[in-house]
């Protein structure tokens, strides 16, 4: 995002070597996280190095049993502080993935981990890193939809950038325009992950999603909206051919901070509950499920029109087909990909992070009153998809 409000700059980070550095006050960090074939299968012995924003490398440690990576940081201030993870394999493309970590600490060990959340243990999940084979040539082929309607959206101009979640401003490695049927093709000399941006034009906003370029070619599905102002939020799931039922679920702040029927001080929606509040006009609405997909591949959008003005928004994606396997990896493998447009912020997306065990996802909570966004990457299973406490 480039709008964001109440971000801080990245602190010194260092590996961690048994004491605090001298002269420094903060704390330790743990962030861990897995690394991926194209066919979701671990990839052991990578090489992981992270680095700061600016290029300057922090940590460099190996996925060991299951694809899994742990890398022990230091931070003054570990808030909104971006982490660039470059991923080496033997036979694979180097990979890219750009994490913030999103962690705020007081002048204590305890830290604020998001809104409403303290935690005892320094430590932060990132989402799954994917890598492609190697390849002289690798592409992707896609389409742009209404996230409302669901139609192709014609002659929108995109652009590539390398890398998952890649950064605004960094240089594009390729252009092109949507086809009359919303449809557009990349290739690239290098497979594995990219981010594609949509540019605003007519009557939409611009929009990011992610792209895999493999050398047999990937999928992707990028969702776009009306423009999105100051105390409004728009968010939209999109999926792929399995399961054919996913639920986009919102939990937001009640204004007046007035609690619910349920105690929670939270309204939520789903597409059992589609709009806020349940009763009266569609003129006096705060908010509601714009669009509902329960065989097929999304999208599924929600739209708030006036958020509280304090307060925590959550979004969660649920697998209502599976939603009575406690062993499911069905959403994780879905290609679940959601959207994000809030207030003045540039669009964000989340991709669901494969071999997961979960029927909900949550990836994602925002502190209203900041606009502080916090990547959670939280999964369960059992969840009631009625219980607004589960969501």
């Amino acid at each position: 995002m480039t709008a964001r409000r109440g971000f801080g700059l990245l602190a010194a980070l260092a590996l961690l070597a048994g004491c605090t550095p001298a002269g420094l006050d903060g704390f330790w960090v743990e962030v861990h996280g897995r690394v991926v074939d194209e066919d979701d299968a671990a990839v052991n012995g990578a090489t992981v190095v992270l680095a700061t924003a600016a290029g300057e490398s922090v940590a460099e440690v190996r996925t060991t049993g299951d694809g899994e990576w742990r890398a022990p940081l230091y931070g003054t201030e570990l808030d909104g502080n971006v982490l660039v993870a470059l991923v080496r394999a033997g036979g694979y493309a180097e990979g890219r993935a750009t994490f913030e970590v999103n962690v705020r600490s007081a002048d204590t060990t305890t830290l604020l981990a998001g809104p409403g959340q303290t935690w005892d243990a320094t430590s932060r999940t990132l989402a799954t890193v994917r890598l492609a084979e190697e390849a002289d040539v690798a592409f992707v082929s896609g389409r742009v939809l209404d996230a409302v309607t669901g139609d192709p959206v014609a002659g929108v101009p995109l652009s590539l950038q390398a890398g998952a979640n890649a950064r605004i401003g960094d240089s594009a490695v390729g252009a092109g325009e949507t086809s009359a049927t919303g449809e557009f093709r990349f290739e690239a000399t290098k497979a594995g992950a990219y981010t594609v941006t949509a540019a605003a034009s007519g009557e939409y906003g611009a929009a990011r999603f992610p792209a895999f370029l493999t050398a047999t070619g990937g999928r992707a599905v990028g969702l776009l909206g009306a423009p999105v102002g100051p105390g409004q939020l728009r968010a939209s799931v999109s999926w792929g051919d399995s399961p054919f039922d996913l639920d986009l679920h919102l939990s937001a702040p009640l204004k007046g901070g007035i609690a619910g029927a349920d105690g929670t001080g939270q309204y939520h929606l789903w597409s059992g509950a589609t709009s806020h509040p349940e009763r009266g006009d569609e003129a006096d609405r705060e908010a509601w499920i714009e669009r509902t997909d329960a065989d097929g591949q999304g999208p599924e959008t929600v739209w708030i029109s006036s958020l509280a003005v304090e307060g925590v928004v959550r979004l969660s994606v649920f697998d209502n087909d599976n939603r009575s396997d406690d062993d499911t990896t069905a959403l994780a493998g879905s290609d679940a990909v959601l959207q994000v447009w809030a207030g003045e912020d540039t669009p964000r997306y989340w991709s669901a992070s494969p071999g997961e065990v979960g029927t909900a996802w949550r990836p994602v909570e925002i502190d209203v009153e900041t606009l502080l966004t916090y990547s959670v990457e939280s999964w369960s299973v059992g969840s009631d998809p009625a219980d607004p406490e589960a969501f």
